[in-house]
């Protein structure tokens, strides 16, 4: 007896979710992961970070493979096309925040010999704001819910203001203190990867509203990161231009 081929599909789209929910709580893990070792200066846990990269690469091509398998099938439209398409897109976003957790755990392994306690409370703060934001749209991947993913779509200002004060407050120091613009310079990229991954558990949440309603997010999502437009002049540093929507 053959099998129904729509019924195949759906099957083929649960098993997709699964996946995308497994790598989903791996990349968590791994910025988790990656948070600590910068907070607390744990070499060896952000060693474990770096060297736990490749999982996550490999299940982004396990999923990139499923999907493309689903789209010869030629079977799916509507929601179940949004759902597969969405599927590949995140993984790709998770991937993305994989090597980002990935290069702060690098930037630890230097960060650890330098003593920034303030700064480094600060950078953890936000660090745990975007992990927070990540949970969430990964919870709404998972329960299919368009409302949480409008609520993570719309929190990414927090994080956006955080880096604005941590960025000044670099700029600062490393203005006063030559010596510490080694140091400063990676610590300013931690806090831009975290703010990087705020943006893209925000794009993540966009492209699961449009595959549960065929509708888009307006795209004007306000976004206050400003710090493109800063330059140091002598001793302090000066805004240029007006924040930009992107």
């Amino acid at each position: 007896m053959s099998l129904n081929p729509l019924r195949n599909d759906s099957d083929q789209l649960e098993k997709l979710a699964i996946r995308l929910s497994a790598m989903g709580g791996l990349v968590e893990h791994q910025l988790s992961s990656a948070i600590s070792a910068f907070e607390k200066r744990d070499i060896s846990l952000a060693r474990q970070v770096i060297d736990g990269d490749k999982a996550v690469d490999d299940r982004e091509v396990e999923i990139e493979q499923m999907v493309i398998n689903l789209l010869e099938s030629r079977r799916l439209s509507g929601r179940n096309l949004r759902q597969a398409i969405m599927a590949m897109k995140a993984a790709n976003t998770l991937e993305r925040v994989g090597d980002l957790a990935k290069n702060v755990a690098k930037r630890s392994l230097i960060t650890s010999q330098d003593n920034a306690a303030e700064t480094v409370a600060s950078i953890v703060r936000m660090g745990r704001i975007s992990l927070r934001q990540l949970h969430d749209v990964l919870n709404a991947v998972q329960e299919r819910n368009p409302d949480i993913a409008v609520a993570v779509w719309g929190g990414d200002q927090e994080i956006d203001e955080l880096f604005n004060s941590i960025f000044r407050e670099i700029l600062t120091t490393m203005s006063r203190d030559p010596s510490r613009i080694s140091t400063g310079t990676h610590l300013a990229f931690v806090a831009k990867n975290f703010e990087r991954i705020g943006d893209h558990a925000t794009n993540i949440a966009e492209r699961l509203y449009y595959s549960m309603t065929g509708d888009q997010l307006d795209n004007k999502r306000p976004k206050t990161d400003i710090t493109s437009m800063t330059v140091i002049t002598g001793k302090s540093e000066e805004l240029q231009g007006e924040p930009q929507l992107s």
